[in-house]
């Protein structure tokens, strides 16, 4: 049977025996699983006087501003050209930009990348069911252009698992990664920005839950979590972004921000569609959630960054980036 025939009776049998295991349903999942330390990352290079670079550009046409910020940073080959890249975009759930990282934008990526060397592309992501992201990949066309020469599909769907464990988390005991995700040898993350509800934001750091199993998923989505009062499961939920954000550490993000959602982060449960008109690029995902925060807090009125200040802060601790606007060199350009 294929790795990602996964049944739903697999599926939802495996949700059951996580609520009712403890602490967070993880007894009993992990034997014969390898445990691993944090993915590690490849240095940033997009970096000035000992400060990460944030390519900031206003426009409306994605090529124009990737191709503009690119310019600010020096390109995308200093990361390793000999590298196979994995995209990560936020294709949780069918549905259109910007729920979810628009398709001609990760192919603008990955364009843009091949004019810098590199030549060997996957876009990789996990959905809550087996034909979630597999919809999305057919919602953008993407299944019909993906081939040799091209760039490959893969729904982690069913992927085999490592644990990762740090002694520094407060939320998190453990994270389940899939295997091909931790092993890639370059991520390029590409989330969208949205508020959340659980987390309070979601953007880089959050866009990281894809890669990881329904077992760690529900361990950071703290509501059924009886006894525990809503401030603390979202303080926990925050904290949790933060520790997941590190366990799989990707090394460049890209934000499509010509759109932003405030409210929440789906269509169907309030969500407000909002022009910002913005690329943010940067090779340390905590700074790039810096920028998205301030740009979400400019555009909505019911959103302020300091919602995110906690899960910044916690990720910088974990030594994941900047999380102070005086850590971070913003560079701003229109295309």
């Amino acid at each position: 049977m294929s790795q990602f025939d996964l049944s739903r009776r697999s599926f939802l049998g495996g949700v059951a025996g996580f609520c009712a295991a403890a602490p967070f349903g993880l007894k009993g999942v992990v034997q014969g699983q390898e445990r691993v330390a944090c993915r590690s990352r490849v240095p940033n290079p997009w970096v000035e006087n000992g400060k990460p670079v944030v390519a900031v550009v206003r426009g409306t046409s994605f090529t124009a501003m990737l191709a503009r910020g690119m310019e600010m940073l020096g390109g995308f080959a200093p990361f390793g050209a000999d590298r196979a890249v994995m995209l990560k975009p936020n294709f949780i759930t069918p549905s259109p930009y910007p729920e979810t990282t628009d398709g001609p934008s990760i192919l603008a990526v990955i364009e843009a990348m091949r004019r810098d060397g590199f030549g060997d592309f996957t876009i990789a992501e996990w959905g809550l069911a087996n034909r979630q992201v597999t919809e999305v990949f057919d919602s953008y066309n993407l299944t019909d252009m993906a081939g040799p020469g091209s760039f490959g599909l893969r729904n982690l769907f069913g992927d085999e698992i490592v644990i990762a464990e740090d002694d520094r988390w407060a939320s998190m005991p453990m994270v389940r990664i899939f295997e091909t995700a931790y092993r890639a040898p370059l991520i390029v993350n590409m989330p969208v920005i949205k508020q959340h509800l659980d987390a309070g934001f979601s953007c880089a750091l959050k866009n990281n839950m894809g890669p990881i199993d329904i077992v760690s998923r529900m361990a950071m989505h703290r509501r059924y979590r009886r006894g525990l009062d809503a401030e603390t499961l979202l303080r926990e939920s925050k904290l949790a972004v933060a520790e997941i954000a590190a366990a799989l550490n990707p090394e460049i993000t890209v934000i499509d921000a010509r759109k932003v959602m405030g409210g929440q982060h789906m269509f169907r449960i309030g969500s407000i569609e909002i022009d910002a008109n913005r690329l943010i690029v940067s090779g340390d995902q905590v700074a790039a959630d810096l920028v998205a925060a301030q740009v979400l807090d400019e555009c909505f009125d019911g959103f302020q960054a300091s919602m995110v200040s906690e899960t910044l802060d916690h990720a910088a601790a974990l030594g994941l980036g900047a999380a102070s606007i005086d850590e971070v060199v913003v560079k701003e350009a229109e295309a």
